[in-house]
């Protein structure tokens, strides 16, 4: 469900609860089936199931193809496929002869056994040519959108329902708006690119409650990554949060050193004003999705059919640089008014004779 939110609620709710971090699954073997199909933005084509041919077993690492958008749109080049792929390239001066080949991998998170069954949850991994290392790229994805940009809700309902009667009404709270709660947002990168993606240093997490907003920032850091817990307050309530967030293969930490107080957290009534949660409400999507699912099956076939009809496409007839008008020249008058004129005539004689000399030289008149 898509949402568009424009307003707030305010208050603070007291949660002391036990906080479940992100855990990695196991890397997936082949390509997940939800990221099949073909994948468009405004200026590239994804496709991560690029479609093997039988005999082709499933491998850890896949390779992935992205189709650009060139020439202002008007081109569409297959910058990135894999080498089983046997159609010819349209090649031309702003291409490589060689496509790159681009190999990936998918880890699945999961925050809980509930949001593993209602949502896609995952970190791919991106082995860049030339690259020892790859880039990590954390990922949601919603019904047929993906986002780079997403947080997950981090509270173990379970464990504070068993509290006491608090619990069951703090339960029911959220049920009835499932924005409550603590949001751990992941790192976002720019984008699934042919060169590296660039992956934020600082991600800005907020606890909702019925009455307020707050704003937590945590920032990249060398410390080593535990389950300890933050706590900030706001009048005499206090707030429990996860110290530390692991993602895109980094830490990130809210406190400094071994404190687990938090400062200078931003108390507003600005609650995401265009979002996208899964079925369980545990995965939120902010803002608009990177990509778009087009297609529902990716393949070699799809990629060059998308290059056809591009290649079909033509530009429109530039604008004229002056507006059109209806000025009449009376050419006839021009012409009588030159008549007998020898410096006129002089000007005409000598053009005449540097179009000549230009057609016997092969110049600019002789191609």
């Amino acid at each position: 469900m898509k949402k568009a939110l424009f307003f707030a609620i305010p208050l603070c709710l007291f949660a002391a609860a036990a906080w479940a971090q992100v855990a990695d699954g196991e890397f997936s073997v082949g390509v997940p089936a939800a990221f099949g199909g073909v994948w468009e933005r405004g200026d590239r084509y994804v496709i991560f199931d690029c479609g093997k041919t039988d005999g082709q077993e499933a491998k850890r690492k896949e390779e992935a193809a992205i189709l650009l958008k060139t020439f202002y749109g008007w081109h569409l080049d297959r910058s990135a496929e894999p080498d089983y792929w046997t159609a010819k390239r349209t090649v031309n001066d702003s291409t490589c002869p060689e496509a790159e080949r681009i190999f990936i991998e998918y880890r699945p998170l999961v925050t809980s056994k509930r949001a593993a069954e209602n949502a896609s949850v995952w970190e791919i991994f991106l082995w860049h040519p030339g690259l020892k290392e790859p880039s990590v790229i954390p990922v949601a994805i919603i019904g047929g959108n993906l986002y780079l940009r997403f947080a997950v809700k981090l509270n173990a309902t379970d464990e504070e329902s068993r509290a006491d009667g608090e619990g069951q009404e703090r339960s029911a709270r959220q049920n009835e708006d499932p924005l409550l709660g603590f949001w751990a947002q992941m790192a976002g990168a720019d984008g699934v690119k042919l060169c590296p993606p660039v992956t934020e240093t600082d991600i800005y997490s907020t606890y909702i409650t019925k009455d307020a907003v707050y704003t937590i920032r945590y920032w990249r850091t060398d410390m080593e990554y535990t389950n300890a817990k933050a706590f900030f307050s706001d009048g005499g309530k206090t707030f429990s949060v996860v110290k530390h967030i692991q993602s895109a293969g980094k830490v990130y930490t809210c406190a400094n050193g071994r404190s687990v107080t938090i400062r200078n957290v931003q108390k507003t009534n600005d609650r995401p004003q265009v979002y996208e949660l899964d079925g369980a409400a545990e995965i939120c999507g902010l803002g608009e999705p990177y990509l778009k699912r087009v297609q529902d099956k990716g393949s070699q076939e799809a990629a060059v059919a998308l290059e056809k009809e591009y290649s079909k496409r033509r530009a429109p007839n530039p604008n004229p640089p002056f507006p059109p008008s209806d000025l009449d020249w009376h050419m006839d008058d021009i012409s009588r008014l030159e008549a007998g004129n020898k410096i006129v005539e002089a000007v005409r004689k000598r053009q005449k004779e540097f179009a000549r000399q230009q057609f016997a030289a092969g110049g600019i008149l002789g191609r």
